[in-house]
């Protein structure tokens, strides 16, 4: 073999290895990517894991706050219609005691008469044992003894109804009082009522709050969910791209290996011809 032909085999050679050290470089690199690429996937799957996690929380939160809205909001209307009726019975307790407080004046007026004619009866009975009394002195025993009869009548009459009339005035009094007392009670029931009303009007508020938050959590959740599902669609992608990049990276490799063997078989031919 010439010496050309020498220079030729070692020329071969040495491009041959410059060649498998540059395939050998690239497919690390490409390896290297491919590794990368690998590890977004993990991260971008995990992520998509967090996401659809924290997505479950706030739909499960938002769903249990749109339901203890809602039940507020019940617990309101029951409270609100508890309230006015409160409210009317306290109006029809104030509407009974001003009756009651008529009817005691009428009593009262009533135990007033009453007295006014237990007074005019006593006085009639003392100028009737008076004129009885006269009788007996003209000597008229007959008309003296029938005008002391219609004089004790008459007194016991009296006393009769002056005993009417303190029990009148007592039940006037007793009714003014009841009366009294019947419009506290609807006073305060009324106050109640308001009480309650205003009280319905806070929960009802708080409840539709809560349905608004809870609204807003689950559509969050919605949100976080189609997030979530990006995120893994993308580490699917990339977890095909990095393995497409490992496989290549490894074709690249047996290549390379494949160039320096025939470099090396270069280089033994060339050695051996220098030899010869």
């Amino acid at each position: 073999m010439t010496e050309e032909t020498r220079n030729e085999l070692q020329q071969a050679a040495d491009e041959a290895e410059q060649a498998s050290e540059m395939m050998a470089e690239s497919a690390m690199h490409d390896l290297a990517e491919g590794a990368d690429t690998l590890n977004a996937a993990v991260e971008a799957d995990a992520i998509g894991d967090a996401l659809a996690a924290q997505a479950v929380s706030d739909m499960t939160r938002g769903v249990d706050a749109m339901v203890v809205g809602e039940r507020l909001e019940a617990i309101s209307e029951l409270v609100a219609a508890a309230g006015v009726n409160d409210i009317a019975q306290g109006a029809e307790m104030l509407a009974y005691s001003d009756d009651i407080a008529v009817q005691s004046t009428l009593v009262a007026a009533m135990a007033q008469e009453d007295l006014d004619l237990a007074m005019k009866l006593a006085a009639i009975a003392g100028q009737l044992e008076a004129v009885g009394d006269l009788a007996t002195l003209m000597e008229m025993p007959t008309l003296a003894e029938f005008l002391d009869s219609k004089s004790d009548e008459l007194q016991d009459l009296a006393v009769d109804t002056l005993l009417r009339f303190s029990a009148t005035r007592v039940l006037s009094q007793v009714m003014g009082k009841t009366g009294q007392d019947v419009a506290k009670m609807g006073v305060n029931e009324m106050a109640e009522g308001m009480v309650r009303v205003a009280v319905a009007g806070g929960v009802a508020e708080r409840g539709e709050e809560l349905q608004d938050a809870g609204a807003e959590l689950a559509a969050q959740g919605l949100v976080e969910a189609a997030a979530a599902e990006g995120f893994r669609d993308a580490a699917t992608e990339l977890a095909e791209e990095g393995v497409e990049q490992v496989a290549n990276a490894g074709m690249e490799l047996g290549r390379a290996q494949a160039m320096g063997d025939v470099a090396e078989a270069l280089d033994e031919a060339a050695d051996d011809e220098n030899a010869s």
